[in-house]
């Protein structure tokens, strides 16, 4: 025997359907642009290591630690696995970094440090650097003015604030727009949501402007790397 739904059951799950399927589109949105931002969070937080390396074997100078920071981001520009492809991701990483979406900042040594333990370059061409020879032997003892030892100011600490694109439609700057509410900050320092990759000190970037292209909102994204310097950090780097 054929059973036949009533016309008034079918127009009820009809009605439920157009209620539920917006929240539902909604919440697959949401979930595909958190995990960009992990992945990005991840990019990241490899990236500044490389910065770091680049900056400890090359006398904590900026534009090697910015070049090498700028190939860690590569990833994120990636649209095609080809050498071609590849240097066009590396160009728009390095655009990136130079239009100043990503800052790095040197918060280790510090002028106090160079100050107490700086030294004549041994290049001769004049400015000062930390001794990165003999650590083993130097004296421990902390400096007056920078309150730490020769051996801890050899030790290179970077921090990177990166204005990250979100390029998810409507999520995205839903995301951008609570994370820049200013009126929004006690609740959202409650949750975590206002400094979500970062620690509790003011970030470099506090808010990040609508992309050039395409005008894509963006949000404030944090790493730090820590590495010994395995040459003498110059003062000209500061």
């Amino acid at each position: 025997m054929t059973t036949h739904t009533p016309l008034r059951q079918r127009g009820q799950s009809a009605v439920e359907f157009l209620v539920i399927f917006p929240v539902l589109i909604f919440l697959v949105f949401g979930i595909i642009q958190w995990a960009l931002i992990y992945q990005a969070r991840n990019t990241l937080n490899h990236a500044v290591f490389l910065a770091a390396r680049a900056g400890a074997l090359n006398y904590g100078e900026k534009g090697k630690m910015k070049s090498a920071l700028a190939a860690g981001l590569t990833p994120l520009f990636a649209s095609e696995a080809s050498m071609t492809g590849y240097v066009m991701a590396k160009g728009k990483a390095l655009v990136e970094t130079n239009i100043g979406m990503a800052k790095l900042e040197v918060l280790n040594p510090t002028r106090e440090a160079l100050q107490d333990f700086g030294r004549n370059r041994l290049d001769s061409t004049g400015g000062k650097e930390i001794p990165n020879d003999t650590l083993v032997y130097r004296n421990p003892n902390a400096g007056s003015s920078s309150k730490m030892s020769v051996q801890d100011a050899n030790i290179l600490h970077l921090r990177v604030t990166y204005c990250y694109r979100l390029i998810v439609p409507v999520v995205g700057r839903m995301i951008h727009a609570v994370s820049n509410a200013s009126s929004w900050s006690g609740a959202l320092d409650a949750t975590g949501m206002q400094k979500p990759f970062g620690d509790i000190d003011t970030p470099m970037i506090s808010s990040c402007p609508l992309s050039s292209v395409g005008g894509d909102p963006r949000i404030p994204i944090r790493s730090e790397a820590i590495v010994r310097m395995q040459t003498p950090f110059r003062d000209n780097n500061l």
